[in-house]
């Protein structure tokens, strides 16, 4: 295709400059993404997905056929074919019609020759990785990287990521024999925009598994320069590696002028006057028991679930793990009146909340919480109109935000939480939703499990 050349107002007096170089299935701009500016002085722009189900409300396979997409051209590298089902995700992607139908006829549904491990990058990526890691039946490993401490748990590896609003990755596992037998390593990162973060975990990588020899950075944008793409070809002779870079869209851009962003930001935090009532599930889930040390010091020891890939899965494991949110669904169901759900998931705990909304049946939507702090106004034309803030239900002390929930008038509210160390913030939270929404708001915690008598 053409290079396609676009100028995108953010701000007044603040433009982004896009050159698109490959998109080699037509996606239109904002098929994939908006803009926004971010309250971050190393980085005062931000590309908002439309596809990833972070900061924007998304039908929840649309981030699982996002993953499906990128899995389908990665494996059309390796083998030279295509899956034949990737034209009917795309037009699924740009459509968005018979989402339901197009996830369920992928899933698990791509084998790979050789073991193959899949990293997802936190906070924004981890359900991309696992989305990814999903559309394959053999031969497939998926752990995502995280900002949790876990004081009695050594890190596999850990790096750092130079943009970020949090630069610290870590990557725990209880079994590094089982990682070590990968033969390639596929990394997934929602965007790439100067392969910094990349060339820190590889190089870090290369000491754990210095017999792996293939890396593939999957990506939905790739914005990196000719010069950042040298880089890589130089360091690929100088470590004696291949790494195959795959992105939905690639180009370059730039941005004129400067944000003018006003101190005031309209916002909602609470501080709640009543307790809560948790939603007990009845499945029985399988569970890490590690405690995890907050920024500010403060201690959760809730357990964590096996099924996020936080300390990684096996493709046998995942299929027992979605088995038991299929059920947490089927017990959410009966909650459900027919109006417009939302499922809202917290930080890096994206995937598991995702996919149980997937099975909540139609006009359900899905979004997390970000540490992300993005410029909120409602001046024309803007992405992000509205956000609330509050603490971090299981890293206490990190400020989180909720963008845009007034955009659509939601009958319930699902707020799905992983580990929930206070019951106090939680509840700040909901009373926040609760002075912008009309919505049934239900809280459950994965760890709040209900006793058979």
């Amino acid at each position: 295709m053409q290079q396609q050349m676009s100028k995108l107002s953010i701000l007044p007096n603040y433009t982004i400059d896009i050159e698109v170089t490959h998109n080699p299935h037509n996606f239109a701009l904002t098929d994939l993404f908006k803009m926004a500016a971010r309250i971050n002085k190393k980085r005062q722009f931000l590309f908002v997905s439309t596809v990833l189900g972070k900061h924007l409300a998304v039908r929840p396979q649309v981030p699982l056929l996002t993953g499906t997409l990128l899995a389908c051209m990665y494996n059309q590298h390796l083998t030279g074919q295509t899956v034949l089902a990737m034209p009917s995700v795309v037009k699924a992607l740009k459509d968005c019609t018979e989402l339901d139908g197009i996830q369920d006829s992928t899933e698990g549904s791509i084998p790979l020759s050789e073991e193959t491990l899949f990293i997802g990058f936190a906070e924004t990526a981890t359900a991309l990785g696992h989305a990814v890691f999903n559309a394959f039946q053999t031969n497939a490993m998926y752990i995502h990287t995280t900002r949790e401490v876990l004081p009695d748990f050594e890190p596999f590896v850990t790096f750092e990521e130079e943009h970020s609003h949090a630069t610290s990755h870590r990557i725990y596992t209880e079994e590094p024999d089982v990682l070590l037998q990968a033969k390639r390593i596929v990394l997934i990162d929602d965007e790439i925009t100067t392969g910094n973060t990349v060339i820190n975990i590889i190089q870090t990588l290369r000491q754990k598994f210095p017999l792996v020899r293939h890396y593939a950075v999957l990506s939905i944008l790739d914005w990196r320069s000719e010069q950042q793409q040298k880089v890589f070809q130089q360091l690929e002779e100088q470590w004696g590696i291949s790494i195959e870079f795959i992105a939905i869209m690639c180009g370059q851009f730039s941005c004129e002028g400067a944000p003018n962003l006003t101190s005031e930001q309209p916002k909602i935090i609470t501080c709640a006057s009543q307790d809560i009532t948790l939603i007990p599930i009845k499945e029985s889930l399988d569970c890490k028991f590690y405690r995890s040390i907050a920024e500010n010091g403060l201690v959760n020891n809730q357990p964590y679930v096996l099924a996020t890939g936080r300390f990684m899965l096996t493709t046998k494991q995942h299929i027992e793990q979605k088995k038991m949110l299929q059920a947490i669904a089927n017990q959410l169901k009966e909650l459900r009146t027919g109006g417009p759900a939302l499922v809202v998931g917290t930080g890096e705990f994206m995937y598991v909340p995702m996919q149980i909304a997937s099975y909540l049946g139609g006009n359900v939507y899905f979004q997390s919480s970000t540490r992300s702090p993005i410029y909120c106004t409602d001046e024309l034309d803007y992405t992000i109109t509205e956000k609330i803030v509050f603490e971090s239900p299981e890293n206490n002390g990190v400020e989180n935000y909720l963008y845009n929930i007034q955009n659509r008038p939601y009958s319930e509210l699902f707020i799905i939480v992983e580990r929930i160390a206070s019951k106090e913030i939680i509840a700040r939270l909901v009373e926040a939703l609760q002075s912008i929404s009309n919505a049934k708001i239900y809280v459950i915690c994965m760890h709040e499990m209900e006793v058979a008598r």
